[in-house]
């Protein structure tokens, strides 16, 4: 089972996108993940030539989409054509995987039905995903944590699934996000033949944070072993955000990999 690791664990430190996948292949991850947002073409170019020279794959590619909720019907659809344009990017790096992250519901569910936003949120990603298909990319919706998030728990997500009711579009599970939530290990089979990818990382509470794993309190092993006991076959993609030691990014790079590797190891998901 592939290691990948996100590039957003390079926000708000001295490790520029280029130099990140360099320091993804010299700690060992076997596919690297990229957001799609302000990438000159310049600067695609060069992460796809470092890519290239690294080995490495595009794992999967994330987009957010916290306007397609809006009550603007023209925003709503300035939203959908820039995520299309997004799927375009994803494709020109050769991914099979798009994360999608819708926002929250408009106002915290008053003024406006909190069901008529969700309809436009159906509708929306099913546009989106379905041109993502097209292309040979499938799609994974990601919970947040808000409390007015529109999909914030694993039963909100699937009740999405069910309402888009599309094969290729899927969930893509973050155990903190989980664990924040309140959504235990026992969670996870109610996505048992719905899962595209898994975000990894550990926080200090319930408290959305992403740290490297076993430096908190989340029970990744627990969530793992509900992984295997489903048969999930996809990635584990590490996610790491924010660091409070800037500095010391590439310790909390090479940490979350060696303690990532050792957990998937002792339970028999990775060689």
């Amino acid at each position: 089972m592939d290691l990948s690791i996100s590039e957003n664990a390079w926000w708000g430190t001295g490790v520029d996108r280029v130099k990140g996948i360099h320091v993804a292949k010299e700690c060992g991850y076997d596919a690297y993940c990229i957001f799609t947002t302000d990438l000159t073409p310049q600067l695609k170019r060069s992460m796809r030539d470092a890519l290239k020279e690294t080995g490495l794959p595009c794992g999967n590619f994330t987009v957010v989409v916290t306007s397609l909720i809006d009550l603007n019907e023209e925003i709503r659809r300035l939203t959908i054509d820039w995520a299309k344009r997004q799927v375009d990017i994803g494709f020109d790096f050769g991914s099979e995987k798009m994360v999608l992250v819708p926002g929250e519901y408009v106002w915290e569910e008053q003024e406006v039905d909190p069901k008529v936003q969700w309809r436009w949120a159906v509708d929306g990603i099913k546009e989106i995903a379905e041109y993502a298909h097209g292309l040979g990319i499938s799609t994974g919706l990601e919970f947040e944590t808000p409390k007015h998030n529109i999909i914030n728990s694993v039963e909100s997500v699937g009740r999405m699934l069910d309402d888009i009711g599309r094969r290729y579009v899927q969930a893509n599970l973050d155990f903190v996000h989980m664990y924040v939530v309140g959504d235990g290990p026992e969670k996870v089979k109610d996505l048992k033949g719905r899962l595209l990818n898994v975000h990894f990382a550990d926080c200090k509470g319930r408290k959305h944070a992403h740290y490297p794993p076993g430096s908190g309190v989340v029970p990744l092993r627990q969530y793992l072993a509900a992984l295997k006991s489903i048969g999930y076959k996809g990635a584990i993609q590490m996610e790491l955000e924010w660091s409070p030691e800037p500095a010391k990014i590439v310790e909390w790079v090479t940490e979350g990999y060696e303690s990532t590797a050792k957990m998937m190891k002792d339970l028999g998901m990775r060689a």
